[in-house]
């Protein structure tokens, strides 16, 4: 079977997976309810995801595609690094907050919730940091050359602002734009570091 055969029937599943999260939340996703839901067997739910922290990844990975492609947007509509970060902030945490997905598993109470999700938002979140650093860093690189930082420093600094993002979009404490106000504001700081020890 070739891979363009697959791909419809692992968007139908997610598809599924994912209004049932909004309907009644992770906790009732089963690999069974999912499978009977897009009308296909159970065996190729598994086929496709193994098992439910399988699927959660898999869900979760689909969702920063849609992240990341508000990210760089924004970016590319600023002249400057540090309006392109507190506009690429900005705009991940808005959409942070219009995700039903997302509002579904963060706002859950915690006798609704499934480890899955959280763990892979929060304690397993490498795979999510990682494609979103590669992401964020060649926009850095693409649009606002040259920069202070070395490539080393800039991994780092791209790393630790998702890190910031992702930790207000689970655990939101002000409104978007403030959050990425202080975002950009710590980036401003780390470059003007990096311009006086040059």
């Amino acid at each position: 079977m070739t891979s363009t055969a697959v791909a419809p029937v692992r968007e139908r599943l997610l598809d599924a997976a994912q209004a049932m999260i909004e309907d009644t939340g992770w906790s009732s996703v089963t690999m069974a309810r999912v499978a009977e839901r897009a009308g296909v067997s159970r065996q190729t739910v598994y086929n496709e995801f193994s098992n439910k922290h399988g699927l959660a990844e898999q869900l979760a990975m689909r969702e920063l595609a849609r992240f990341l492609d508000v990210v760089r947007e924004r970016m590319a509509g600023e002249t400057t690094l540090v309006e392109g970060i507190r506009a690429a902030c900005e705009g991940a945490l808005l959409m942070g907050e219009q995700s039903l997905l997302v509002r579904t598993i963060v706002t859950s109470l915690p006798e609704e919730q499934d480890a899955d999700f959280l763990q892979i938002l929060t304690t397993e979140s490498g795979e999510i940091v990682e494609a979103a650093v590669a992401v964020v860093k060649q926009c850095v690189v693409e649009l606002y050359p040259p920069s202070p930082l070395t490539d080393a420093e800039l991994e780092v600094a791209v790393e630790v602002v998702v890190r910031l993002v992702l930790s207000a979009i689970t655990r939101p404490s002000k409104p978007a734009h403030e959050a990425a106000a202080e975002i950009a504001w710590i980036t401003g700081l780390a470059l003007k570091g990096a311009e006086s020890v040059d």
